[in-house]
């Protein structure tokens, strides 16, 4: 019982701690699905504006280098922006990996990661099915659940994995002798 109070006060010290840092790299992650809120609001086709400069490479270095000027969760301007560009990089990096079908399939919409030329670009290996959002009832589907719980297990347990991997790396960095 001990172990366990002292471990929930570590856990509460952290989280309260580093909580609003996590917060905005969630945020920065999700970011570029912006166009698709103001498509949302503005356009009869809620899929006009989607997948558009929001998901290039230009708008994540703006984004973190814009970022960086304002907070820096990290020593330095350019630390904290390779974590921000980390982050909204991930949404990039995903949406390459997305598609209609599992597989070798080249099922992916694309991004267009180099704007603005205009070419779009997907991975040949989709990893992700993508998220039904011709429509509100599109958007709030079974399907959607169910490519929600998808990507939540997979990366869930892919970020469980890095962690092991980190955490041994730490520890055996800290178990080296010292020359």
């Amino acid at each position: 019982m001990l172990l366990t109070t002292r471990l929930k006060g570590r856990l509460a010290t952290a989280c309260g701690q580093y909580l609003p840092q996590l917060v905005l790299l969630v945020l920065l992650a999700n970011l570029a699905d912006v166009d698709f809120l103001i498509g949302l609001g503005t356009e009869t086709n809620v899929n006009a504006l989607h997948r558009g400069f929001t998901h290039s490479l230009a708008a994540a270095v703006f984004v973190a280098l814009a970022v960086s000027c304002v907070w820096r969760i990290a020593a330095g301007f350019w630390r904290s922006a390779i974590l921000y560009f980390t982050a909204y990089g991930s949404h990039l990096l995903i949406d390459l990996c997305t598609g209609t079908q599992i597989g070798w399939t080249k099922s992916g919409s694309g991004v267009p990661l180099l704007w603005p030329w205009p070419k779009n670009f997907s991975s040949p290996l989709i990893l992700i099915f993508g998220v039904r959002h011709q429509s509100s009832s599109a958007l709030f589907s079974i399907a959607n659940v169910w490519s929600c719980t998808y990507e939540l297990l997979t990366f869930g347990a892919m970020t469980v994995v890095a962690l092991i991997f980190w955490t041994r790396i730490l520890k055996s960095q800290t178990n080296r002798p010292v020359p």
